[in-house]
């Protein structure tokens, strides 16, 4: 039914635009729950996101798998 309504193309464009803006909003969760960084590492790091989300999209998204992928398991902390 959904591809009725919006068409197989509008299905893509939604499905990209969660991974746009999902996966920066999941990265900055956990920035903002992980103990073992100090606050301007985690300032600095929920800044780019959110700089590089909104204005630049695709930006934001090579940051978070960055941090999530990168710089995360780093931490040896999955909170």
């Amino acid at each position: 039914m959904t591809a009725e309504v919006f068409g197989t193309d509008g299905i893509v464009v939604l499905l990209v635009l969660v991974v746009l803006i999902g996966v920066p909003v999941w990265a900055i969760v956990d920035i903002a729950r992980q103990p073992a960084m100090t606050s301007g590492a985690k300032t600095g790091w929920i800044l780019g996101l959110v700089v590089g989300t909104l204005l630049f999209g695709l930006v934001g998204l090579i940051v978070a798998l960055v941090y999530l992928i990168g710089f995360r398991p780093r931490l040896g902390s999955t909170a």
